[in-house]
């Protein structure tokens, strides 16, 4: 039952990567860059890309394991619904989970979504 409503948090489909990819606004925080669009269905959904050039797949599946979550829980507190594409920048070499967690607090800040601060140290 989980496992559907993370799905439901999902990007659909093609078509709506390269909607938020060509229309998209920018957010920047030193580990993450987020491009996003208001939500043409009402509901928040979410992609997350880790680059290829920047590690192997144990490295971007962490990341995206570690990033689910954030802004999956963040979804309660976002007023108005978007659909975003969130951007790994680090390298393998660079990236822990602590400074991908500062990026995600920092982007959902410069959003202004409440609850920003819940789960900082």
């Amino acid at each position: 039952m989980a496992i559907a409503t993370l799905r439901s948090y999902r990007l659909p489909t093609q078509p709506a990567y390269r909607q938020v990819a060509v229309q998209g606004k920018f957010v920047r925080a030193s580990s993450l860059t987020m491009r996003w669009i208001e939500s043409p269905d009402g509901f928040c959904r979410f992609c997350f890309l880790a680059k290829k050039k920047n590690g192997n797949a144990v490295y971007r599946n962490r990341c995206r394991r570690i990033l689910r979550p954030l802004f999956f829980g963040m979804v309660p507190s976002i007023k108005k619904p978007v659909w975003a594409m969130v951007v790994v920048t680090d390298s393998s070499e660079e990236m822990t989970a602590e400074r991908l967690r500062e990026s995600a607090f920092k982007i959902f800040r410069k959003m202004e979504w409440n609850g920003a601060d819940v789960g900082e140290g």
